[in-house]
């Protein structure tokens, strides 16, 4: 391989232009300067010292000047020791933006682990004509050239290029390197979790890992873009200062306005950014008060209006609740009461999708719309604030019910869904045997009127694949059962009448917990032992007598019932517990679903969704 322009200047520096065009034999036409000037324009990598070309200290080059190639790479498995890269995938960014790419498959020269064919996609079969690391590493080193390497958990992808450089014959590669997990530890604070989906998700990044070298490459690049201004905003300004930082040769980063957190408690509950006027900026809730408020002043996530937000701040006020599922359900009675300027969510949002089932049709199928006209023989599931959540939810109805997938009418038989005896017409189903058993079935299993055979189905499906190490299919059924669940919990406590109960094993061993609605607003939360009679019928009696006197009770079907049973639903939805929710006519039905729920939990184990609704 014919040396580059870099690789020539950093082997011999400094170098006149003259030496460059005739070593690497370049058509100067006379004027070797202009030319090589017209090579390198504004590459931040060479410098011109009193008319001879040098490279750059990459260390010392300013953040937003530096040239960086963002990579990750895939394997067999194992340590870098026992295992080999099987993809590469990089970026190369200049001043913010992406200039290049390189991805390949390699050749590990050993089998691909099956767990990690299973998360990643690549076979033996792929890389069988792929080239190896002797050919791949030194067109690797060439596009890295005097750049600095990026990655998330970089250590770990240096490792496996360190090894295949070594058995390739080659030195390792000398670039400095920034760990983008490192850095979001010192930059973004109080996070649970640093994994790069955890990241991606926190800083509000649209390009999701899929454990793809290229795809994971890319959420790297925005994810680094992100914490590269938060550098800045911290006053660190070059590329050397940043690797001190991962090396811990600096253990944070100077808050801005940090003394204004110090005062709040490590408690869940309610935060308050005010001016310096009272004025009430921006309302946040946090199962940790102190850490969550901190990352605000640490550089917050990288967005603008966390940098207004801060400078406008001039004090931190906060109420403490007794749970983070109380912190919830405050925040948005508190947005809707202060409406802060910097509160975007809570404020006009209307939930206006719907699940529309056209009668008039033969075998009528749902579909996702964004209104409910009326109409004859229309009907109407909803109204619902994400669009998203109906697909997927969608989605699951076409695995529970035979729904119509084709038009009926097929000379070369049944369709493809009719072969997996998931297509009504193509099964032979009448109108009629439609209308009632899926669609009448449907409608019940939504509304929270029954159904709950269809959703043990899924997930009995969903313990099946995981059983079968089938993590990423079992995943994807998780989240449609999850939808369903969410939708049909959410409409029962929001139109049912009367108080509704949820009752749930609770995070303390033996206990559960319930919660007390009443049109879709939370009157009351509470943890009890199942064996605990005495207490759940003092709390049922309670909830029963004082539910309609309270002063701030939500009038039928408002909005404010609404979203703080989105609040319920989905904060349960996270914890992925079984859920079960009664009409509360007298303290036997709480104390006998308790039982039932304790019962279950203790059979089916923690994690179980069963969902029922009576």
């Amino acid at each position: 391989m014919s040396p580059s322009l870099y690789g020539f200047v950093k082997s011999r520096e400094p170098v006149t232009p003259e030496e460059v065009t005739q070593a690497l034999s370049l058509p100067s036409n006379g004027d070797a300067r202009a030319y090589i000037e017209g090579m390198i324009a504004q590459d931040p990598r060479f410098l011109w010292d009193e008319g001879s070309l040098r490279t750059a200290d990459v260390a010392s080059v300013p953040l937003d000047e530096a040239p960086y190639v963002v990579f990750d790479v895939e394997t067999t498995g194992s340590s870098s020791k026992q295992g080999a890269i099987t993809e590469i995938g990089a970026l190369k960014v200049v001043r913010g933006v992406v200039v290049d790419e390189f991805s390949t498959l390699l050749n590990p020269g050993r089998p691909i682990e099956p767990f990690v064919v299973r998360l990643t996609g690549i076979t033996d079969q792929m890389v069988a004509t792929a080239p190896d690391s002797s050919e791949v590493m030194p067109i690797f080193e060439e596009f890295t050239e005097g750049c600095v390497l990026v990655g998330h958990n970089v250590n770990f992808d240096c490792s496996f290029v360190a090894a295949a450089r070594e058995a390739s014959g080659l030195a390792p590669l000398s670039n400095p390197v920034l760990d983008t997990l490192k850095l979001a530890r010192a930059l973004v604070p109080g996070l649970k979790r640093y994994r790069l989906a955890s990241l991606v998700s926190h800083l509000g990044i649209h390009l999701a890992p899929n454990h793809r070298a290229l795809a994971d490459a890319a959420a790297t690049t925005e994810v680094f873009l992100k914490l590269l201004k938060l550098l800045g905003s911290a006053g660190v300004k070059s590329v050397g200062q940043a690797a001190t930082i991962k090396s811990g040769g600096r253990e944070r980063i100077e808050p801005q306005k940090g003394h204004l957190a110090e005062h709040l408690p490590r408690t869940p509950g309610v935060y308050y950014f005010m001016d310096k006027h009272g004025t009430t900026l921006y309302v946040g809730k946090a199962k940790d008060l102190r850490s969550r408020v901190k990352t605000y002043f640490n550089g917050g996530d990288g967005r603008r209006k966390v940098g207004r937000l801060v400078r406008e701040a001039a004090e931190v006020r906060y109420k403490e609740t007794p749970s983070e599922l109380h912190a919830l359900v405050f925040e948005a009675r508190e947005i809707k009461r202060l409406l802060p300027r910097y509160n975007s969510v809570g404020r006009g949002e209307k939930a206006s999708w719907f699940i529309k089932l056209d009668l008039n049709e033969p075998y009528p199928v749902p579909e996702r719309v964004p209104g409910n006209d009326p109409g004859d023989g229309v009907v109407y599931l909803g109204p619902y604030r994400s669009a998203g959540v109906l697909d997927t939810c969608i989605e699951a109805l076409g695995r529970v019910f035979p729904l119509r997938r084709c038009a009926g009418e097929r000379e070369g038989g049944v369709c493809f869904y009719g072969q997996m005896g998931r297509c009504a017409p193509c099964l032979g189903m009448g109108e009629e045997d439609y209308r009632g058993e899926v669609i009448g079935g449907l409608t019940a299993l939504l509304r929270g009127e029954g159904g709950e055979t269809h959703l043990e189905a899924l997930v009995g499906e969903r313990r099946r694949l995981a059983g079968e190490l089938e993590f990423e299919a079992a995943g994807r059924l998780q989240n449609l059962i999850s939808g369903i669940e969410r939708i049909r919990l959410t409409r029962h406590v929001t139109t049912a009448e009367g108080v509704q109960a949820v009752i749930v094993p609770s995070t303390e061993p033996g206990m559960v917990e319930v919660f007390a609605l009443s049109q879709g607003r939370l009157v009351a939360h509470k943890g009890f032992e199942p064996g605990d009679a005495t207490g759940l019928a003092l709390f049922a009696t309670e909830v029963l007598t004082n539910h309609g006197d309270l002063p701030s009770a939500a009038a039928p079907g408002s909005r404010e019932g609404v979203d703080e049973a989105r609040v319920v639903a989905a904060y349960l939805r996270r914890r992925q517990v079984e859920v079960e929710a009664v009409r509360l006519c007298e303290p036997q039905d709480l104390l006998d679903a308790a039982q039932r729920v304790a019962e279950r939990a203790a059979g089916a184990g923690a994690g179980a969704v069963v969902g029922a609704m009576e």
